[in-house]
């Protein structure tokens, strides 16, 4: 590893925790969502948070985040994480660097327990789990107004029941992170990869970090919304791919994780990386994780390299050691050193004296710093200590259900050994290979010992257990076990993620999910299937038919008019419901219901929780006729008409008395024929329902005009106009006024409504004698004479 200085400034992950204070003094985190595996559905969400030591940090208890469904964003549920375990420090190659930068920062967990229903959470686009938070810190030399952008940490998963199987998958894991930060013009790597516990394909690309949704200046802390969400805004010259300048920028190599830079810009810097689980070439899941370092101009002084030796073992690099014994490793003492042992390039803890004893395998290395000055440290060679047995480590395929199952223990991992196991610390007789299958639950192990070392190891330890019974059962959505007449009923399964449905013990075919909606009786039985393939069968299911009902409606009686009192309703079997217009509880009220054809029902149920029988009858409110008739009329005798009077009110009979001259008494508008003297009709109607209505008209019938010779138009109010007593019997009646030369002074319209009034133009004429035509009917003469005016 190369000499230089090493510390993360500030590094936040995408999914870290929400905490109430500025994010200036949120250094970083990470989330982990962990299969417990004891039942589907059940998980750890496991946050780790690094934070700056101090007052606001030890307020820090958890927060509040969101599981969203990624098809449509729907919220599934929230959750809070609260904190677990001790809080640790986070360890430095260089206390005297650190300590002078106030470089003071501590690792939090907390942690949530969820139970996610698999058939709830099927949906074939997967869910993700987000976190929204501000602010950043304001130092930041890449991003636009950093102190008014927050954070959205991110993570998706994959629907827990695909085409009814249950789905095991843990997120990826991150290990713990060195404090560093980088030195310009140097060459700097740092492991930024994860490990899968499913044994999943990571892929990992630079990615934009996202912002806040909403205002992050004033706006809430720790706000539950779903995407999308907003990215950070990069300030000219940098992207997503250029977060930090150098030649090369900051990158991350897509298989491992390794993020790796020789930076040539002083500055703190912010980026993000996107970590893409893959599961047989199809992507499953993801996690975004945001990170900020501090790029400085290291000091050039150096400090000599460390001696370092395995003791014991003099000149040699690498030793092998027996699981459960230690190696001690020795570097060169100098009081005047600080000295900071690592495991594959990771800080261990509390390792800071000069030699240090290990049993876990792996590539060890010192970093040398002064005790009393801040410069450059060293870093010693490599020392690798390789231990016997740890790589073997125990898989397991298949499950325990609650009476039945196998599993089969696999050890792997190691070469050339021979094998015993062990069951709860007592041997399992005859067990000496590679594999056990059990068909019992207990603590599992084996011991190994290798023929070329002559070493005696035990693997981990699997626990095995029962998983709970699988307990089928069956409810009907209506709560009763009986099938209304002619109706369908749900039937609803529950207890696993798969189902198989019988009836009167055969197969209800295409019958796989939790639903079934019947429309027969009989015995009905479910077996339930859960995640792990365990089966329990449900207790007979005994639908009973419900008798039919036959509702009756006794008829109804029309009324007329809608002040026609109320009556009562009468239906059978009784029990059941009157509805309608008009209708109160058991009555009819016309003045309600108004007039019209209204239609009421009877409704009885079978049982409570069958839909009604209806039965259906139509109330009438008739209307009262009503009849538009004249009271009196004058024709001429031997006229012929027609009566034409207005009816309403849905009469459908009419009569006439007397039927004198009438071609047809029982018609609304008869034909008058040929009159021959005065006479009264008297006209009757009635409606369907009985409703009636009567009036009378008198027709005056003139043989003949009387024809007055002489009128005196003086303005005495007598005999002012010339009046034709009986001219109202002919309404086609014209009458014309001549004066001696011929001339007409005075035509009248059809039926003289105007009488000659002496005037012609509004002129008085002179008196004297007049002539006149008077035209009655066109099928009888026109009638002349004279006519005197008088003045």
């Amino acid at each position: 590893m190369p000499n230089f200085y090493k510390f993360v400034i500030a590094v936040v992950f995408v999914l870290a925790i929400p905490v109430a204070v500025l994010a200036i003094h949120q250094v970083g985190g990470q989330i982990e969502m962990r299969a417990v595996g004891d039942r589907p559905g059940h998980f750890f969400i496991i946050v780790t948070n690094y934070l700056e030591a101090g007052p606001r940090a030890d307020r820090e208890t958890g927060g509040t985040l969101g599981v969203f469904r990624k098809r449509d964003d729907a919220l599934m549920t929230t959750f809070v994480v609260r904190e677990t375990g001790q809080r640790q420090p986070v360890i430095y190659s260089n206390t005297f660097c650190s300590s002078q930068r106030n470089l003071n920062f501590i690792v939090v967990t907390f942690q949530a327990e969820l139970d996610l229903d698999p058939a709830a959470y099927n949906d074939t686009q997967g869910y993700y789990i987000s976190f929204q938070t501000r602010n950043r810190n304001g130092g930041l030399a890449n991003i636009n107004d950093p102190t008014g952008t927050g954070f959205t940490f991110y993570l998706e998963f994959p629907a827990l029941l695909q085409n009814g199987q249950y789905v095991t998958n843990s997120s990826p894991r991150f290990g713990p992170i060195n404090g560093e930060y980088i030195c310009a013009g140097k060459p700097f790597t740092f492991p930024f990869g994860g490990t899968d516990p499913d044994g999943d394909e990571l892929r990992y690309s630079m990615v934009t970090p996202l912002d806040q949704k909403g205002p992050n200046r004033g706006g809430s802390q720790n706000a539950v919304s779903p995407a999308p969400y907003p990215d950070v805004r990069w300030l000219s010259g940098f992207s997503a791919d250029r977060a930090i300048p150098g030649s090369p920028p900051l990158s991350v190599d897509p298989k491992t994780g390794q993020l790796s830079i020789t930076a040539t810009q002083l500055g703190l810097f912010v980026f993000a990386v996107k970590v893409e689980e893959f599961r047989n070439g199809v992507k499953i899941g993801e996690v975004r994780r945001d990170f900020q370092f501090l790029v400085v101009d290291c000091p050039p002084t150096t400090t000599p390299d460390p001696t370092v030796q395995i003791k014991d073992r003099p000149g040699l690099r690498d030793t092998t050691i027996c699981q459960g014994n230690l190696a001690t490793l020795l570097a060169k003492v100098d009081t005047s050193w600080n000295y900071q042992w690592q495991r594959d390039g990771v800080n261990l803890l509390n390792a800071t004296s000069p030699s240090l004893s290990v049993r876990e395998p792996g590539d060890y290395t010192v970093v040398v710093s002064p005790k009393a000055a801040c410069s450059q440290s060293s870093t010693s060679e490599s020392l690798r200590i390789t231990v016997v047995g740890s790589q073997a480590k125990l898989s397991t395929t298949g499950h325990l259900c609650a009476t039945t199952g196998t599993v089969t223990i696999t050890a792997t991992g190691a070469t050339n050994v021979t094998y015993q196991w062990y069951r709860d610390g007592q041997p399992v007789p005859g067990q000496t290979a590679d594999s056990l299958a059990t068909l019992q639950p207990g603590r599992f192990w084996s011991v190994l010992t290798y023929a070329t070392y002559g070493c005696v190891t035990r693997t981990d330890t699997v626990s095995l257990a029962r998983s709970a019974a699988v307990v089928a059962s069956i409810q009907s959505a209506t709560g009763q076990a009986r099938l209304c007449p002619q109706e369908t009923l749900r039937l609803t399964g529950s207890g696993g993620t798969r189902y198989a449905w019988q009836h009167d013990g055969l197969p209800v075919s295409d019958a796989t999910g939790s639903d079934l909606d019947i429309s027969q009786t009989g015995t009905y039985v479910l077996t339930a299937t859960d995640g792990y393939g365990c089966q329990g069968t449900s207790s007979p299911f005994l639908i009973t038919p419900v008798p039919p009902v036959t509702v009756l409606f006794d008829s109804l009686p029309g009324v007329c008019g809608p002040d026609a009192p109320a009556y009562a309703l009468r239906g059978s079997p009784a029990g059941g419901v009157f509805a309608g217009t008009g209708v109160e509880e058991n009555q009819f009220s016309p003045k309600l219901a108004g007039i019209g054809n209204h239609a009421l029902t009877y409704t009885v149920k079978a049982a409570p929780e069958c839909k009604g029988t209806v039965a259906t009858r139509t109330a009438v409110v008739a209307p009262i006729p009503a009849i538009d008739l004249a009271d009196s009329m004058a024709t001429y005798k031997g006229n012929t008409f027609t009566l034409a009077p207005v009816v309403t009110g849905n009469a459908t009979r009419f009569q006439w008395t007397a039927g004198t001259y009438l071609d047809n008494d029982r018609s609304a508008t008869p034909a008058v024929q040929r009159i021959g003297a005065d006479i009264t009709y008297v006209f009757d109607v009635e409606n369907n329902v009985g409703c009636t209505a009567r009036d009378t008209i008198h027709i005056t019938v003139y043989s003949q005009l009387g024809i007055p010779d002489a009128f005196s138009p003086n303005g005495d109010g007598l005999n002012d106009v010339w009046q034709l007593p009986g001219i109202e019997a002919f309404p086609d009646a014209v009458v014309t006024v001549f004066n001696r030369w011929g001339e007409v002074i005075y035509l009248s319209d059809k039926g003289y409504p105007l009488p000659f009034d002496g005037t012609l133009n509004g002129t008085p004429l002179p008196a004297g004698l007049y002539t006149y035509t008077l035209r009655t009917v066109p099928e009888r003469p026109v009638q002349r004479g004279s006519l005197l005016l008088l003045r």
